[in-house]
């Protein structure tokens, strides 16, 4: 449909008839334009967050961590950790505390990237290059799960033609230019532990087609997380001293519509299951250019739709019942196909969340009575013998059980070094099982009385916390829903 025809089209044919009868016909259709500028909101939000996380290719002129914590790069490059990101962070909410992270920001209509996957990864080693689209829609998932080989594979956009170079695994398409590529390997809390992680992580990137050489790719983790790259206006001492310096929403409301309209003119094509709201929201963006009473309804929709959302998005409310004992998930994580709300809430709440099939995200904010959960209370969850979360250990697949602050923040210190606990506290032998199997962990901000119980403590926050249990390469029980995680019941 021609955008000027859909735009003079919300505008009555003939709305200043004499006695106001034209007024009618005006408030319809404001009231339409309104209803449909909120829903592209909910549907454009993750493209904006995404599109504005670009900014790091004018930072960046090499691999590296921007503002000295998360990892950054050039276009279609990657940048690393070392390690777990830093727990008293305060911009990325609930990254995980399980992987040490590289992240790729590419634009296809630059150059088509060359992706790189381990061929000496040791067996059971968990790893894995997640393929988002603008949205954060997962399009491809690499890794030890999936059995993916080592070698190349060539990432291209949505108008790349040709043939598979030679000594190339495959072609992987997306549907947008703009996209992201994040790599993970599992990290143990051991020396150990960390340097085979970062030993897999250096054989995972990558590069523009035209920077590609014969063989394999050298990476470098610790080079990059040594790299500490801060905009003008911000020093290393200045963001120790005050992490919320760092704090704010990563879409900014106030020009969302600007920063929506650069977002799809960089990215004139998109998936099948965006195209449709894709066109709205041109109409929508044409229209606001079109007369100062359309900008000022879309700009109050805006500033109502993104209240609605970040009121909505708390971990007690996202998702759907996960079968029971209070656990929600979103049955659909990263493979949102039309659920652009599903999807919105998600790049609030933990944006970037893998493909469900890859990792099941399960999520609370209540006890089993359905009350908010805070730290200065105690609380325990009991997995009966033999009901540990079954995942396929011989696929790197692992558990664990994160703590969060109300605000999605992890402790900025833990009395006892634990921000989660799960396989790997399994794995070194930490935690202590009850006699008859059974494993209680403890959440609490005081550590527990009892000797054998501290053990098996999770440090909370004072005051409200949230929950997540990941579960990566889980197994048919879980995919099903016939697993049931154990309540959370205050003690």
């Amino acid at each position: 449909m021609n955008a000027s025809y859909a735009v003079r089209a919300l505008t009555p044919a003939h709305g200043d008839l004499a006695n106001a009868a034209g007024v009618p016909a005006q408030l319809a259709n404001a009231k339409y334009v309104e209803s449909l500028a909120r829903i592209v909101y909910y549907w454009g939000y993750p493209a904006v967050d995404t599109f504005g996380r670009t900014s790091a290719w004018q930072l960046m002129k090499e691999p590296g961590a921007t503002l000295g914590l998360f990892p950054g790069a050039p276009k279609n490059r990657m940048g690393y950790l070392a390690d777990y990101m830093p727990a008293p962070q305060r911009k990325v909410v609930t990254p995980n505390n399980d992987t040490i992270y590289g992240v790729g920001l590419v634009d296809l209509a630059s150059d088509s990237v060359v992706i790189q996957t381990p061929t000496d990864a040791p067996k059971g080693h968990y790893w894995t290059i997640q393929i988002v689209d603008l949205f954060t829609t997962v399009t491809h998932q690499l890794g030890s799960a999936s059995g993916t080989p080592g070698g190349k594979l060539l990432l291209v956009g949505p108008g790349w033609k040709g043939e598979k170079p030679a000594g190339f695994i495959d072609v992987l398409r997306s549907p947008t230019n703009v996209g992201g590529v994040f790599g993970r390997s599992f990290a143990a809390h051991s020396p150990e532990a960390k340097a085979r992680a970062r030993a897999v992580l250096n054989q995972i990137g990558i590069v523009p087609l035209s920077q590609d050489k014969p063989g394999r790719l050298v990476f470098d983790c610790e080079a990059s997380a040594r790299n500490k790259v801060f905009p003008p206006g911000l020093t290393a001492e200045m963001v120790t001293a005050d992490p919320d310096l760092l704090r704010g929403r990563p879409v900014n409301v106030k020009t969302f519509w600007d920063d929506l309209k650069k977002a799809l003119d960089a990215n004139p094509a998109v998936g099948p299951d965006d195209a449709p709201m894709a066109d709205q929201a041109r109409t929508l963006l044409a229209l606001r250019e079109a007369a100062p009473a359309w900008k000022t309804l879309l700009d109050r929709v805006a500033l109502e739709a993104d209240a609605e959302l970040h009121d909505g998005a708390r971990y007690h409310q996202v998702g759907v019942d996960a079968g029971g004992n209070g656990w929600q998930r979103q049955e659909n994580g990263g493979a949102w196909g039309t659920d652009w709300f599903g999807r919105a809430q998600a790049a609030v709440i933990y944006i970037f969340v893998n493909d469900y099939r890859e990792a099941i995200y399960w999520i609370r904010g209540t006890d089993a009575k359905g009350a908010l959960l805070y730290g200065r209370y105690g609380y325990t969850m009991n997995f009966p013998k033999g009901s540990l979360p079954p995942v396929d250990r011989d696929k790197g697949g692992f558990w664990s059980l994160s703590m969060y602050d109300q605000d999605y923040y992890m402790l900025p210190t833990s009395p006892n070094g634990r921000h989660n606990i799960g396989t790997v506290n399994l794995d070194a032998d930490e935690l202590e099982f009850n006699a008859d199997g059974s494993l209680t962990l403890h959440l609490s901000h005081q550590p527990p009385a009892d000797k054998s119980a501290q053990a098996n403590w999770l440090p909370a926050p004072e005051g409200q916390f949230a929950l997540i249990v990941r579960t990566y390469v889980p197994l048919q029980p879980l995919l099903d829903g016939s697993y049931k995680l154990p309540n959370v019941q205050r003690v």
